[in-house]
């Protein structure tokens, strides 16, 4: 799998990290921040904690 992995990085390129970068933008973005904790009462720790597991999920998973 590591193979196809890589494989499937080197053909895509650029795309594949510009891609991620746009997820890691969106994900770690303070208006995030702003409407989980104002608009759907999530605590500042429960943001810290999601911040913290979200990008590796949604990047590497």
């Amino acid at each position: 799998m590591a193979g196809y992995d890589r494989r499937l990085f080197e053909r895509a390129g650029d795309a594949v990290a510009r891609s991620a970068v746009d997820v890691y933008a969106a994900l770690c973005n303070i208006d995030v921040y702003t409407v989980l904790t104002g608009e759907r009462g999530w605590s500042p720790d429960r943001v810290e904690r999601w911040w913290g597991e979200a990008p590796a999920r949604e990047l590497l998973g």
